[in-house]
């Protein structure tokens, strides 16, 4: 589709009007249309106005003519194919024919009848020529006059028309009986694949010369989820989204690997209808959001500069676009969620294998005729309590498993009239995890209003509303190292005789209960109001030029609360423990936007954008606790009555201004560049170092447009695009080039007096400088096969250099660390996003999107030194950050195989180790198993590479949709097979474990080794590290639309979906709980969640 026309016509609408003076010469034999439309631009100036479909239709023409007037070349041109056209000023209007139903002005109307007129017109009130109106549902139709005029007859019982123009969006009006009608159109910006959205507003995407993706919303709306960016997982090519385990959570989420060594510095910068976001994304109601664009090159993020250099998401939420009357948008949703994959503990038989295994191991009486010596008092109760010793706990998590759901509610009412455009809706979200207690509330409510207060002035204002309540973070202690619900004994006595929890439920002293971890009452109540007002002002004086503002403000307040009574490890020694706690935090942010976009001579466009930004954020905190109460009854509101009582207060404020200009030119739809260059301040970074420039370049070459491409008839689109530069981080924390200081105490002896003290902990670092990241991107967009394959191809190289880096300073000057700008880390990668028309039938339909994201991270240098004198700059193993290598590498024992009996009769087996344990690979050759000479890379956490793949069908009113998501490499570890984990207490031996394999004398080829105490090699149980690739059906959907069959009720579209989600994964190595979360550290992972559910949408 040529869509640059569309941003055109409003400047060539006011030139006034032109003739068609001009004279065309054509030969052509058996030739596509389009080439005959290119050749008459070429003679003419003027351009065409169509899409890719109408020319699937067309017919090839052969013509022969010299010298004739324009409109009777395109008459000949249009003979006898499917289609008509219209001139409007420098355009031609592509049009398909519709049935034109028309009667002569002095006829009498048909019983039953009506006569409707109107005008049709765009956004500035220019009327649309050619212009398709047709009856709803049927093939009544006709088309607008050069005055935008249409007259339609139609039964007097028809209840809407839909109005359809090239380039623009559709309407849907309603007639209620009226007779007149005014139709206004708009520019589908957001709805057209040629069109895009990017910073500070939208491009053509012949004009894009940067990295951008659009999410396909629909494709994945039917399985519902608390969060926008959960359905997306694997669906947007360079876009890491983790798993999540928790009701209500907000998954982490990267653009093209990791650009810091800092954990927050990786993060990507979040926009909402075109202001900088600073509220919790758990905050935004999916069903709110109309568009969602990634951007992820220097040249596409460059507008926000500092803040963008981990890539740059846009978040458009929805506005009003149905003509005539309000539509309501009503969906509902209901399901039930469970655990993905539980891990199997030890039977009671197992139990006691294992502990006689661990006995034998440490050279102490393991007889399995006296179990009962070897039990705790706890246990040899509940053991002793039947004859058959019938165990009291057969599965552990079952104690602290809850039937979880997800329920979803929301209503909408939109609007469109000549001048304003409204949406509005409510969201109410329960969502209850599998783990007790775990339980997510949300309550959002959104108003988008936009009016058009005179031709050359619009104003709107979005605001939304979210109520968000979490229970205590202290509910997933349960599943903690040392008080872990696997710990849990066959024999445990998990309830006192009353019926209260018991605070050591197998052991004197060393297994707490994990329900002793739990806050009697806890609550976390999260609030955000933000708000966006905008103002468009389009210079009535020169053409093309506008002025936009955008104010926006975002207020977070958060409330939480916890009581800790006597029957909880907190409150059982101090008699009692309460919390409160309270902060607010708000973000403003000022833009003025000042465009212009002018085209000259038919052939040059010229786009530019400047942009001046200020933006301040502030916060306070304040928290309250207290211990030792005589009244548990007020819970945590009774602080003021405890006998010891603490509270802390702070607050915090920042400034930010920016400089930006754009400018993209194109030429003949052809040839595209784009210029950026963005100067930000910050306040928190030093006096001298407060602002940092960012530039950008790229260029677009479309390729197909090439004389030489005319012929290559499998080629519908392809263009190259090539893009370098330069964006920032701001992953500084506030104050952090600011000294700070602690206090302490200092003891005097011998009488043990002391006095307070206050020291430096940490140096100023008033030189600290911006993170920067440079880098460049090459992409191939394409369109083959009469766009039965799309997609986009794109090659990356990055780094990050500046590196914000703690470094440790000697211990004599008295100060731990400094702050410093270090090190360097770069990324590189390939993506990959294609999408294919399998079949396309009347009544059936195959389509298949596929994503790719390959990345390689590598640390370039940390501080430069060489302290060992080998010639190589250090790596810095107290941070895991190693020089050429992933920030992921994994730096540790080789495993090579297992001791066994024979490997010590021989005399053979390593000093230090026993049969069972791993044989580690001698690196030294020196005989010696040692930390510093034998530890070696052994691959990274991070994937080797990630896919998704989506394949929806459609037959009739049915459509099934399934969505393959998938990792391939990377390593975890599974805890439940390193030993020493297993026991930690070598005088108390009551705790379970998940099954796993390990070596026994008569389990020689075991994967895991012995129950190990004996030996005194610690690398005698290293790690063992589990490749966690896996292919996961993550998405199923099955929907049938029922719109037919209920119209006649009111109700203008209804569907039904069922859905799962995380249905089924493969994983052939894997052995923990989930493969993809915390880089497969499992034991002590939550599981993460299944959902069903049933999906119902309507619209009346």
């Amino acid at each position: 589709m040529k869509m640059i026309a569309v941003l055109l016509l409003s400047a060539c609408l006011t030139a006034g009007a032109t003739g068609y003076s001009q004279k065309v010469t054509l030969s052509e034999k058996n030739a596509r249309l389009e080439k005959v439309f290119n050749e008459i631009k070429r003679q003419t100036g003027f351009e065409f106005l169509y899409t890719d479909e109408m020319m699937q239709h067309a017919g090839r023409i052969s013509i022969e003519l010299k010298d004739v007037d324009l409109p009777d070349a395109l008459n000949a041109c249009f003979k006898g194919q499917p289609l008509g056209y219209a001139i409007m000023e420098k355009t031609v209007v592509v049009k398909s024919k519709p049935i034109t139903i028309s009667r002569t002005e002095d006829a009498p109307l048909p019983p039953n009848e009506i006569e409707i007129k109107g005008v049709v017109k765009d956004e500035d009130g220019k009327p649309l020529v050619g212009a398709s109106v047709m009856l709803k549902g049927s093939k009544i139709g006709t088309v607008t006059t050069t005055n935008g005029e249409f007259i339609i007859t139609v039964p007097n019982n028809a209840t809407a028309l839909v109005v359809s123009y090239v380039g623009m969006e559709n309407a849907e009006v309603n007639i209620n009986g009226k007779l007149n009608l005014n139709i206004t159109l708009h520019v589908a910006a957001g709805l057209f694949q040629d069109v895009v959205v990017v910073g500070y507003g939208t491009q053509k995407k012949q004009a894009v010369t940067g990295a951008v993706a659009t999410a396909k919303l629909s494709t994945y709306e039917r399985v519902p989820t608390t969060n926008v960016f959960e359905s997306l997982k694997g669906a947007v090519p360079g876009l890491n989204i983790s798993g999540t385990q928790k009701a209500g959570e907000v998954p982490s989420f990267s653009i093209r690997g990791t650009n810091s060594v800092n954990s927050t510095g990786s993060n990507p910068l979040v926009v909402v209808d075109g202001v900088i976001f600073a509220g919790n994304l758990a905050d935004i109601a999916p069903g709110d959001i109309e568009s969602f664009t990634v951007l992820k090159d220097a040249s596409a993020t460059a507008v926000y500069g500092s803040r963008s250099g981990n890539g740059v998401i846009l978040i458009e939420t929805k506005k009003g676009k149905v003509l005539g009357k309000p539509q309501f948008d009503v969906v509902l949703n209901s399901g039930i969620s469970t655990q993905m994959k539980p891990l199997e503990v030890y039977d009671a038989q197992g139990y006691i294998k294992r502990l006689l295994d661990l006995r034998a191991d440490r050279g102490v009486e393991s007889d399995p005729n006296r179990i009962e010596f070897y039990l705790q008092p706890e246990e040899l109760k509940n053991y002793k309590a039947t004859a058959d010793h019938t165990p009291t706990v057969t599965d552990p998590f079952s104690l602290f498993r809850q039937k979880g759901k997800l329920m979803n509610a929301t209503i909408s009412v939109s609007n469109r009239t000549e001048k304003t455009r409204y949406y509005m809706s409510a969201n109410l979200t329960n969502q209850r995890g599998v783990i007790l207690n775990d339980e997510f509330t949300r309550y959002t409510g959104r108003v988008n209003v936009e009016t058009d207060l005179a031709k050359w002035l619009t104003v709107g204002v979005k605001t939304s509303y979210s109520y968000r309540n979490y229970p205590d973070d202290r509910i997933y202690s349960g599943l903690g190292d040392g008080n872990s619900i696997y710990n849990f004994s066959p024999y445990a006595s998990v309830t006192n005789p009353d019926g209260t929890y018991a605070k050591f439920p197998q052991t004197s002293t060393s297994f707490v209960s994990p329900f002793w971890q739990l806050a009697t009452t806890a609550d976390n109540r999260q609030n955000s109001l933000n708000g966006i007002g905008t103002a468009v002002v389009k210079v009535p004086w020169v053409q093309g030029l506008s002025y936009t503002l955008n104010a926006g403000i975002t207020q977070n307040w958060n409330e939480s609360g916890s009581f800790y009574n006597l029957q909880t490890m907190s409150g059982s020694t101090k008699n009692g423990v309460a919390n409160r706690g309270y902060s607010r935090s708000t973000s403003r942010l000022v833009d003025n936007i000042l465009k212009y976009n002018r085209s000259f001579a038919g052939v040059h466009n010229v786009d530019l954008t400047l942009l001046n930004s200020y933006e301040n954020a502030n916060s306070e905190r304040m928290a309250a606790s207290g211990s030792g109460f005589d009244n548990l009854a007020l819970g945590d509101y009774g602080i003021g009555a405890a006998a010891v009582q603490t509270s802390s207060s702070g607050g915090t404020e920042s400034v930010g201004k920016g400089h930006m200009g754009r400018l993209t030119y194109t030429f003949n739809n052809k040839y595209a560049l784009t210029g950026t260059y963005r100067r930000d301040g910050y306040s928190a970074f030093g006096k001298d170092n407060k602002w940092a420039s960012f530039p950008g370049v790229g260029v677009n070459w479309n390729i197909s447009k090439e004389k030489f491409m005319e012929d290559v008839k499998a080629v519908d689109n392809l263009a190259l695009r090539v893009s370098y530069g330069s964006n920032g981080t701001r992953s500084i924390a506030l104050y952090q080039t600011l000294a700070s200081m602690g206090g302490g105490r200092y003891i005097f002896y011998p009488d043990n007096s002391y006095t307070y003290t206050q020291s430096i902990s940490t140096m100023a670092s008033p030189y600290l400088v911006w993170e920067s990241i440079v880098g460049w991107n090459t992409g191939l967009d394409f369109s083959l096969l009469k766009n039965r394959i799309t997609g986009s191809l794109d090659l990356y190289s990055k780094y990050t250099e500046n590196l914000i880096n703690p470094q440790t300073l000697p211990a004599i000057g008295g100060i731990g660390s400094s702050v410093v700008n270090v090190g360097k880390i770069g990324n590189k990668g390939i993506e990959l996003g294609l999408t294919t028309v399998n079949i396309q039938k009347h009544d059936f339909t195959w389509t298949t999107d596929f994503a790719f994201t390959l990345n390689r991270n590598k640390v370039i240098s940390i501080y430069g030194k060489d302290n060992n004198g080998d010639g190589k700059e250090d790596d810095d193993l107290s941070r895991g950050l190693y020089i050429g290598k992933d920030r992921n590498a994994i730096y540790d024992y080789k495993i090579i195989g297992m001791w066994q009996q024979a490997d010590k009769d021989k005399g053979t087996i390593m000093k230090g180790f026993n049969p069972g344990t791993y044989n580690i690979e001698d690196v030294s050759g020196d005989g010696n198993i040692t930390s510093d000479k034998d530890r070696q890379f052994l691959g990274t956490g991070r994937e080797n590479f990630r896919w998704g793949l989506t394949n929806t069908v459609a037959y009739k009113n049915w459509s099934l949709m399934a969505f393959l998501n998938s990792i391939w490499g990377g390593h975890g570890y599974f805890l439940g097979g390193n030993t020493p984990y297993f026991d930690p207490y070598v005088a108390d031996e009551a705790h379970n474990r998940p099954v796993y394999d390990y070596w026994t004398p008569t389990n020689t080829g075991a994967a895991f080794p012995r129950p190990d105490i004996s030996s005194k090699n610690a690398a005698a149980t290293a790690t063992k590290y589990i490749d966690r690739s896996f292919i996961r059906l993550q998405k199923v959907a099955l929907t049938y639309d029922m719109s037919s069959l209920i119209s006649k009720y009111g109700i203008k579209s209804m569907r039904a979906s069922l859905s799962a989600d995380n249905l089924f994964t493969y994983a052939p190595y894997w052995i923990g709980l989930d493969p993809e979360v915390g880089a497969g550290i499992s034991v002590n992972s939550i599981p993460s969640i299944r959902n069903y559910s049933l999906v119902l949408s309507f619209n009346f």
